[in-house]
Order: structure tokens, then sequence, then C-alpha cells
């Protein structure tokens, strides 16, 4: 094998100093604790709800030392925070690889709502908990958490660059695409809340009426 300069490499060591690796073996160490901690932290909280959670029990169920928690995170509830911020990070992974895809756009919009609603249900325990624990029934406390997330501004980002492309295809008349992100972002959370106390209610239900209420309007299509 050859390297830089057409110098022999055959160690790892050949392109990166044992001090670089070192540190990147630490931070990928690191990294693998803090997911592993956060991880454990929304079964627990999933399972027990706040109250029921210590870091004792979160430290039980990630298998480290109660001790080890707190050289990543101030107390429980900078672990609540973290944890709530990983989670909307693996949506977003989810949706962008939706949104990458080139199914056309009625298909495309279908997968995306489902998407969301699916990854909502499936953490529905730890999400329920997050937003009581932050908001309770404080609605616009709840809007104004929510846009200040990073993953929120991104979400909008990559909700309005779909709605662009689909306006220049031509799937869509010409709108403001930003303005319909933020309508189809808000308008899916509120009926993600909702769906909080309609336990067994289909996805699929909530899909079909939001995708076509965005396609068709709320107007009855009248007969030629």
């Amino acid at each position: 094998m050859t390297g830089y300069n057409d110098r022999p490499v055959s160690r790892l060591t050949d392109w990166f100093p044992p001090a670089l690796m070192s540190e990147t073996k630490e931070a990928v160490v690191e990294e693998y604790r803090r997911s592993t901690i956060q991880a454990a932290a929304r079964r627990v909280i999933a399972r027990r709800g706040l109250g029921g959670t210590s870091m004792a029990a979160i430290a039980d169920e990630a298998g480290v030392a109660k001790g080890t928690l707190y050289l990543y995170f101030r107390d429980r509830d900078d672990l609540l925070e973290h944890a709530a911020g990983r989670i909307f990070d693996e949506l977003l992974g989810h949706l962008a690889g939706v949104l990458a895809g080139s199914r056309p756009f009625p298909e495309s919009l279908r997968e995306l709502v489902l998407t969301n609603i699916r990854f909502f249900d499936e953490n529905q325990g730890f999400l329920r908990t997050y937003m009581a624990f932050k908001h309770g029934d404080d609605v616009a406390a709840a809007r104004h958490h929510r846009r200040r997330r990073p993953q929120y501004a991104r979400y909008l980002q990559m909700l309005t660059d779909y709605l662009a492309a689909a306006v220049r295809r031509g799937d869509l008349k010409t709108v403001d695409p930003a303005r319909v992100a933020l309508f189809l972002a808000e308008g899916t959370g509120g009926i993600l809340r909702q769906r909080l106390d309609e336990p067994g209610r289909p996805p699929e239900e909530d899909v079909e009426w939001i995708v076509d209420l965005l396609l068709n309007g709320l107007c009855p299509r009248r007969r030629s």
C-alpha cells in the first residue's frame, strides 16, 4: 500500500500520529458512553415516568457506576434534555432518508408524515414524560421551546427545500415553501400531541387526512 508522496504505509500510525489516534479513540469511547447512558435514560423514563427515575436507576440500566453519569451530565434533568436532543436527531435522520428518495410527491409526503407519526408512537412513553416535565399544559411554552431547538430549525429547512423542489418540478402550485413547511410541521406536531390521548389510534388514519388536507384542501370537489 502506498500513501502520501508514495511513501509505503503499513500501519495506521503512518497516517495519524499516536496522540491524534488516542484523542480520536477517546472521543469515540466518550460518545459511545453518552449514547448508552441516554438510551438507558429513555428506557427507564418510558417505564417508570420521571418520578420513578433516578440517576442510580439509569446507571443500573446502562450498566455503569452512578458516578460515571456525572462525568457527562450535571444531573437527571440535564440528562433528560440531552436524551431528548438525541431522539430528535434520530427522527431527523429518518426523515432525511425519506426526503432523499425519488418517489412521486404524494407518496413521499405520505411517507414523511407516516414516519413522523410512527416514530412518535414508538417513543411515546419518553416523549410524553419529557413534554410534561418541560411544559405541562403550557402550549405556548412548548412551542417556544421547540422553536429554540436547532433540530427544529433543521427540520423546517429540510421541509422548505423539499417543498421548493416540488414547486420547481410543477408538483405543487406556486406557494411560499417556508410557510407551508411551518404549517406542515406545526400541524403535524399538534396531531402528535393529540395522539397522546388516543392510544391505539392507527397512524394511517391521521396520515391520510393530513395528506388529503394538504393536497386537496377542505372544500369538496364539485362535480362537473
